[in-house]
């Protein structure tokens, strides 16, 4: 029997499949951002990788998504919601962009701006982020019975422990051994009224994560409500009931992704796939290698070849002294201004040292110009005690007022102390900066001070991605 209903139930799940391929084939290509299922597509590419997982294999309906869901596309959906657009579509072409923009800086700064956005329903927020805060917000949720349900209610207390278990890649670790118990009989309670209120997806997500509970957890009653109602076309209405109609991509497309889930599920029962490797971009760092490898392309002049191997040094970590041969020589001005760019930056301030013959002799600058001369000629330099309030008001200030310069002088002010978080304010003028390398031209010279800032910032912010480059 239990091969028979395992058969019973990939051959519905392929017939919904097929119902999703017709329709996404059936899409422009390319799709515009702006056309009316883009929202369809980028769920379909949600949950793509998710039935790949259960299959141990790459399921056919990602390959499909990739016909349409591609670069350029979800490129343009990150430059909006950076923009600051949080329209239901957007916000899903951005959850979906893992599939094709994994390395894209600008889909793991949009990946950043939404994380860190309060209003963003908070499933939404755990999927791009492990902050604990989101954790224990999520187990809160899971763990509280609600006074009356709804089926927003059932999608969010759903998808909020499909991200906790990665969909069964995963089991996580919760406060205390009775929160799976109270989320158990949580579930219980929900699936109880999905299948009284007739609602296909809240029946679907809750016979999901009943299995991701309990692998063996009879669910067999709420499949059976769901496999009766597939329409001869392949899709599964919103509503439990008969019809033959077909149906639209927009209106099906949400109870049929959800009933596919279920289906798989049932008849793979775990995951089978490697596990999800959890997001953890460094925007900022790939923002300033875009930027350099756009500088190190350009006809460099003689007179800024020695600030150019500076920096391109410090962001790649190669040594470009000996490839643009800059002048041995550096007047005091310009030597103050390198060691601030090599400031904290091993690699960088050695190449340097080694390439202009500089010892350990002199005098020492005053103010913030001596730790980062002590450290290009190779002293010992002391990093000071966190970040005053005083500076991190003021740099909260520069960064809502817009004013670079300002930011940046805080930014250098940061550097020599220890590293600690950064503000959302700081976050999201940091994020500005990092598209307005990334989409416009400057001359050279703005291109330099551009890269300098976000090395500078990445090593505030993103310290360990010099760690893996190194490695």
């Amino acid at each position: 029997m239990d091969g028979s209903w395992d058969q019973l139930m990939r051959l519905l799940s392929n017939r919904g499949l097929e119902w999703l391929r017709q329709r996404i084939m059936a899409l422009p290509d390319p799709c515009p951002l702006d056309h009316p299922d883009i929202g369809a597509l980028a769920l379909v590419g949600q949950i793509a990788p998710v039935l790949s997982g259960l299959r141990g294999r790459i399921s056919p309906i990602e390959v499909i998504v990739l016909r349409r869901l591609t670069p350029d596309l979800v490129r343009q959906g990150a430059l909006r919601v950076l923009d600051g657009a949080r329209d239901d579509a957007l916000v899903r072409l951005t959850l979906a962009g893992g599939l094709v923009a994994q390395t894209d800086p600008l889909w793991q700064l949009a990946c950043e701006a939404l994380a860190d956005d309060p209003a963003l329903p908070l499933p939404h927020r755990l999927a791009l982020s492990d902050d604990p805060v989101l954790l224990a917000e999520a187990e809160a949720a899971l763990t509280t019975l609600p006074t009356s349900i709804t089926p927003d209610h059932v999608a969010q207390v759903a998808q909020l422990l499909m991200q906790l278990y990665h969909h069964g890649a995963r089991r996580p670790r919760l406060s205390h051994p009775r929160a799976y118990t109270l989320i158990f009989d949580h579930l219980r309670m929900l699936a109880t009224w999905a299948q009284g209120a007739g609602c296909t997806g809240s029946v679907a997500r809750i016979a999901f994560c009943l299995r991701l509970l309990d692998d063996d957890h009879p669910v067999a009653d709420m499949l059976s409500d769901l496999i009766q109602v597939q329409r001869p076309d392949g899709s599964f209405p919103v509503r439990l009931g008969f019809a033959t109609a077909d149906q639209t991509f927009a209106d099906a497309v949400q109870p049929t992704v959800h009933v596919a889930m279920a289906l798989h599920m049932a008849a793979w029962k775990r995951w089978r796939g490697p596990a999800p490797v959890w997001l953890q971009p460094h925007p900022v760092q790939a923002t300033a290698r875009q930027l350099a490898d756009r500088i190190a392309a350009m006809d460099i002049p003689k007179a800024q070849a020695l600030h150019a191997a500076t920096s391109l040094t410090r962001a790649t970590g190669e040594n470009w002294f000996a490839r643009l041969s800059p002048a041995r020589q550096a007047v005091s001005d310009d030597l103050t201004r390198l060691g601030r760019i090599c400031f904290r930056d091993a690699v960088a301030a050695r190449h340097l040292r080694a390439w202009l013959g500089l010892t350990r002799h002199g005098d020492r600058p005053s103010g913030l110009d001596g730790p980062e001369a002590a450290w290009l000629i190779g002293r010992i330099v002391a990093i000071a005690t966190p970040l005053p309030d005083a500076v991190m008001r003021l740099w909260d200030r520069a960064a809502l007022a817009g004013d670079v310069a300002a930011f940046t002088d805080c930014a250098r002010i940061a550097q020599h102390h220890a590293d600690g978080p950064a503000s959302p304010a700081v976050r999201a003028m940091t994020r500005r900066l990092c598209v307005e390398a990334l989409t416009q031209d400057a001359p050279l010279p703005r291109m330099l001070d551009s890269l300098d800032r976000l090395t500078l910032l990445s090593r505030l912010f993103e310290p360990e991605a010099k760690e893996v480059a190194a490695a």
